[in-house]
């Protein structure tokens, strides 16, 4: 199942964080990881959020979300992460009627 890694960040240092990017872009794509789509946060609609940008990436499953986050050339970008910016990451696997509720979707 179709897993995505969202990340929520402040950023402290935008120069390195286009750097950070650029040395864990290609890791991530290694494991399958796509990026969909990055924002800055607008509006909080309900309940409460401490960051200002959202990122959004796609993985083949959870698993793959996992041995990307936990490979040794991405864990040795940790630290250079924290100088980048405060974050937090969830990793969320899609339920498994989504699949067809997009495809009825499309269809309709």
């Amino acid at each position: 199942m179709t897993a995505y890694f969202i990340a929520l960040g402040t950023l402290k240092d935008p120069e390195k964080m286009e750097r950070y990017v650029e040395l864990s872009g290609p890791i991530m794509a290694r494991h399958g990881g796509q990026w969909i789509s990055t924002g800055e946060v607008k509006k909080i609609l309900t309940g409460s959020h401490k960051h200002d940008r959202v990122a959004i990436f796609s993985f083949p499953s959870i698993e793959h979300v996992e041995a990307w986050y936990n490979d040794p050339d991405y864990k040795s970008l940790w630290e250079f992460r924290s100088e980048c910016g405060d974050f937090d990451f969830l990793a969320v696997e899609e339920f498994p009627w989504v699949a067809d509720a997009k495809k009825t979707l499309e269809e309709e």
